[in-house]
């Protein structure tokens, strides 16, 4: 039956989730106005002293502080309270202390003039800054040399990054007013929009990722809400849709089978969406957020670095629209509410929706699988490694373009070669060569960290097989894998092995034990796995 929505409904959803985390994120600013570092909101830096530099990113905890200045809704205790006011306009002074001479930032180690860092920082200062009025020569001058920084260069591998920056230089445009910042960022956005895949998607990492979507949207919708801009409304309608496929029936969303495997969902886009009357944003936006006060909601394990980063923001921007919206529809099912079948090329990702299950399959993840019965997440499949010692593993489960991808007829297909992968752990003397290196080069070092730790395509002879093959009732997995040496299979964990700062939050995924595969010192192996979806029994048989 599909359910009205009124515009009121899930505000006491955002309310409750803001309150539970609000002392935490406040908790990350540096709050006395005699330390050498006020402003700063890299706890692991003013406080614990265990970093020798503040992380830009987090500077987004002042948008944050300003919001919760701002807006009047039951029990904020922080409303109109002059030291958050204090302590936001601190953020703003602080980040202009710490700017680089070219207008860049550093997120992850010093000297790195970071893409990331400069983009969000620079939307949440401007935002900032105009919310409270503030008038400081200085900060705008950083402002404008941010702003230049961000129309000289790009991000083109995480499209998220990009359309951030085209939120925070609009934004900067509505503090400086100069011509050259609207120019650039009208041409950053004119390029950014045609990577939108015909499917509604944008790459992140050579694929597609719903949590990072959601940020993505929840910032094209922020360039909208600032400048009605109306070449965006129509890719904000098309993220939308696709989005809609990769809502669980459990409330949550997310995992292995997106290219950057995040369980995370920003909510302020959907309000932007919601109002230019895309109505199944009210139905992703009541399934995601009805119950953010449960004891194991899917977002209550997001950590206090994206807290502060552009999570809880969010949320408050989100509350902030919806208590301005007057908006009330018809909100209809969601795909995992009936019965239908959507498999997107492009994407490499397939959404089957029986009368007794729901499932979701990462083909470009190597038919990475998620299964869904009784309005609960009850059998996951993430492929298989082979493990070589001494942290290098091979894995089906890799985010790869050059699988052979297929779906038809209740039949999906992927095969290729496994990724090898070594499993870094950081050593001083690692840490201080990146140091002198990025001293000396700069932002020329990124390009090189995300290519040998983040998009590692090393292919090894070992070929696998994977084929799904789906019935009303029931579904059978059948992996072959094939090594001109003998090697151990082992079953995949949930633990996602690309290099991704905002993964591996704890979900329930986590908790799903299936039957465990281990075959030794093997050339070939077929495995067969048999889901009974009436009787609730898994079954395995190696061949």
């Amino acid at each position: 039956m599909d359910v009205l929505v009124a515009s009121c409904e899930l505000q006491n959803a955002y309310v409750d989730f803001i309150l539970k985390y609000a002392p935490r994120v406040i908790t990350q600013v540096d709050r006395d106005p005699h330390s050498m570092t006020y402003g700063s909101c890299d706890r692991n830096h003013w406080h614990l002293k265990v970093r020798d530099f503040d992380s830009a990113i987090l500077s987004q905890t002042g948008l944050a502080l300003t919001l919760l200045y701002q807006l009047n809704f039951q029990g904020n205790i922080y409303y109109q309270n002059e030291n958050m006011r204090r302590w936001a306009e601190a953020t703003v002074t602080y980040w202009a202390k710490i700017q680089h001479s070219d207008g860049s930032f550093d997120e992850y180690f010093p000297n790195e003039h970071g893409f990331p860092p400069t983009a969000f920082s620079l939307y949440s200062t401007t935002q900032t800054y105009i919310r409270l009025g503030m008038s400081n020569k200085d900060v705008k001058d950083k402002i404008a040399k941010t702003a230049h920084y961000l129309c000289d260069n790009s991000q083109n591998l995480a499209m998220n990054q990009e359309i951030a920056s085209i939120a925070a230089l609009y934004s900067a445009y509505l503090v400086i007013k100069e011509d050259w910042v609207l120019h650039g960022c009208k041409k950053k956005l004119d390029i950014a929009l045609k990577y939108q895949s015909d499917e509604g998607w944008f790459p992140e990492h050579h694929g597609a990722d719903i949590g990072y979507l959601s940020v993505l949207l929840d910032f094209l919708s922020e360039y909208y809400y600032l400048s009605k801009d109306e070449c965006v409304v129509e890719p904000i309608k098309k993220i939308v849709e696709f989005m809609k496929f990769f809502i669980h029936p459990d409330g949550s969303m997310g995992g292995s089978h997106g290219s950057r495997e995040t369980t995370y969902f920003l909510p302020s886009g959907l309000e932007v969406a919601a109002q230019l009357g895309v109505d199944i944003a009210l139905s992703i936006k009541n399934k995601l957020y009805a119950d953010t006060d449960k004891y194991n909601y899917f977002m209550g394990s997001v950590d206090e670095r994206y807290l502060s980063h552009y999570v809880f923001h969010s949320f408050l921007r989100a509350l902030e629209k919806e208590q301005a919206s007057t908006y009330s529809m018809v909100a209809p099912k969601l795909p995992c509410e009936s019965e239908n079948t959507k498999y997107f090329k492009d994407a490499g990702l397939l959404a089957f929706n029986s009368k007794l299950y729901s499932s979701i399959v990462g083909l470009r993840k190597g038919g990475v699988i998620k299964v869904f019965s009784d309005g609960k997440e009850t059998f996951l499949d993430c492929g298989y490694r082979v493990n070589y010692g001494n942290g290098v593993v091979a894995a089906t489960n890799w985010c790869d373009l050059a699988y052979d991808v297929s779906y038809s007829e209740n039949i999906a297909n992927v095969s290729g070669f496994m990724n090898k992968i070594a499993l870094r752990t950081p050593t001083p003397i690692a840490l201080f060569g990146l140091r002198i290196v990025s001293f000396l080069i700069g932002n020329k070092v990124v390009g090189f960290l995300k290519r040998n730790l983040i998009l590692v395509d090393k292919h090894l002879d070992v070929s696998f097989e994977r084929t799904i093959t789906f019935s009303d009732d029931s579904i059978e997995i059948q992996d072959h894998i094939l090594s001109p040496t003998p090697v151990t299979i082992e079953r995949a964990s949930n633990m996602p092995l690309r290099l991704v700062p905002s993964a591996k939050f704890f979900t329930t995924s986590d908790l799903l034990v299936n039957p465990e595969v281990i075959k030794a010192d093997t050339k070939e192996v077929t495995v067969v796995t048999k889901i009974d979806l009436i009787n609730n029994v898994k079954s395995i048989e190696l061949i």
